[in-house]
């Protein structure tokens, strides 16, 4: 294996290079962890061996034990975690064990290292390694260089305890999409994630697998971290943060999707689809062109080339797109602006009857706890969404992330390691407020969620969906699945209706 001294660094052994543990939070997702198919899939193609180790377990302490024993028996290089602001206790207790218990160095990523990389590397850390931004040229240069600290220093992107200080080295740059591998759909039991779910395509059931087609995001929204986890990474000058892998290498990988794993519908997690009209109509047309079944859904902005005509949201159509998510946030037009949304009511009315047009349905987002947010920009919230009649409502509770706009200018103290597993966006604390009106958040997270259908009206939609969704599922070799999920829906929403009732005790309005 490779041993770890605090003096000297690492030195080799064993077969396996790299272990990537997901997270206890993440095992039990419906979402393949797509961050570590697309690690993998990478180092697989350049010649390195590893593994994702995502084993179901009946608790979290299970889990543990789990995860250690089989890295005892595997004895790899290096164990690789993937971690984010709200599961960082659960990331630093394996880390700890894995330390402490087997004594192979880990590697951590993802956004919360690659934003806030002193959380990770300080004396006594049981971190060894951050990686900040991109990881797949990183990763190989570690597996690749030797294991000193001299080595890690020539290492672009990464963190470590350099003479017990934190030394974080020269920006990566951002690397050329046509260079990954296809993700490492073989190293996963990928029939766990090809049951239906309705947490993938909002509320509609399907057998669904979630893909990127490009990375990077041109917008800087107050409340995201994304941009500034992108700048973790260098942009040569004229270049853009966004790109878009080769369309051939996108039909690949739908086409190992389909033929090979018998998914229904994908989902583009894409940072915003559609940022450029070529891009939207490229991607239909050699979708269309390919043969391939499939039904999708994806995430975009009201103000994309999605709804620069009708044309083009026609042809989404044609392709087989069947719903749209979109980031609503408010119907204020003053929070819109002050929030650096980009986008105006305007345009939200506009994206909305444009897909009710050609049939897509639309998952609205709003945000509640917004800056400065009033009772009137809550009573405006209330009337767009009646007017824009989305299908599906999602709501959450704006938290101050590390790395956002809000947490630069509207938290008076920084929050502590030990505090992150209270940002939750369904749990909200008081103590993260950034709205000015009085009414409790947790109770106006419950009355927009009984007053939109967040549980169970909403379930009636599905009535309306575009009969190619029918006609997939009655033809899917999942049928009888679908048919199970169908029967615990109709069981399950009575029930969550009238938990919903007693909860708000029937103040489904904000007056």
């Amino acid at each position: 294996m490779m041993k770890y001294d605090k003096g000297s660094g690492f030195s080799e052994e064993g077969s396996m290079d790299v272990s990537f543990i997901v997270s206890p939070s993440n095992v039990n997702s419906e979402y393949m962890p797509f961050y570590f198919l697309y690690l993998a899939g990478y180092l697989d193609k350049e010649g390195f061996s590893c593994e994702i180790v995502n084993d179901l377990q009946p608790n979290e302490e299970a889990y543990y034990s789990h995860i250690i024993t089989h890295l005892k028996k595997i004895r790899p290089r290096y164990a690789a975690l993937a971690t984010f602001v709200t599961d960082f206790d659960q990331s630093l207790n394996l880390a700890t064990r894995i330390r402490e218990e087997i004594g192979i160095p880990v590697i951590v990523g993802n956004a919360h290292p690659s934003i806030s990389p002193q959380d990770f590397i300080y004396p006594g850390s049981p971190f060894d390694i951050v990686i900040m931004g991109e990881g797949e040229i990183t990763l190989k240069e570690i597996l690749k260089t030797g294991t000193n600290r001299e080595d890690l220093k020539e290492i672009r992107g990464i963190a470590f305890l350099d003479k017990g200080a934190i030394r974080i080295t020269q920006k990566r740059e951002i690397m050329d999409l046509a260079d990954c591998g296809m993700p490492a759909y073989h190293m996963l039991d990928v029939s766990r994630y090809s049951r239906p779910t309705k947490y993938i395509i909002r509320r509609v059931p399907v057998s669904c697998a979630v893909i990127y087609i490009g990375r990077g995001c041109p917008f800087k929204c107050g409340f995201c971290a994304s941009n500034a986890v992108w700048q973790a990474n260098e942009c040569p000058q004229g270049r853009s943060f966004v790109r878009n892998k080769p369309i051939a290498k996108v039909i690949e990988e739908l086409t190992l999707l389909e033929k090979k794993y018998g998914f229904d519908f994908f989902y583009i997690m894409d940072d915003t689809f559609g940022v450029t009209e070529k891009d939207v109509i490229e991607f239909c047309e050699a979708y269309r062109n390919s043969g391939l079944t499939m039904l999708w859904a994806a995430d975009t902005r009201v103000n994309s080339s999605c709804f620069k005509n009708e044309r083009i949201l026609a042809l989404m159509s044609e392709a087989g797109c069947i719903q749209l998510d979109l980031g609503v946030e408010s119907g204020s037009p003053r929070l819109l602006k002050l929030i650096r949304k980009g986008i105006t009511v305007d345009q939200i009315r506009n994206a909305f009857a444009l897909c009710r047009k050609q049939g897509i349905r639309t998952f609205a987002n709003i945000l509640i706890n917004l800056p400065e947010e009033t009772e009137e920009d809550i009573r405006l919230t209330e009337e767009l969404l009646n007017e824009i009649r989305p299908t599906v409502v999602g709501l959450g509770v704006t938290q101050p992330y590390p790395g956002t706009d809000f947490y630069e200018h509207y938290i008076k103290k920084p929050i502590k390691p030990d505090e992150y597993k209270t940002l939750n966006r369904l749990l909200p604390s008081e103590e993260y407020r950034m709205s000015h009106h009085s009414l409790p958040l947790h109770d106006l997270l419950l009355r927009f969620q009984y007053r939109y259908g967040i549980y169970t009206p909403v379930e009636i939609s599905i009535l309306k969906t575009d009969p190619r969704y029918w006609k997939k599922i009655l033809h899917s070799p999942h049928r009888l699945l679908y048919m199970l999920y169908f029967v615990k829906m109709m069981v399950c929403a009575p029930f969550a209706e009238y938990v919903m009732m007693h909860i708000t005790k029937g103040q489904w309005r904000v007056k």
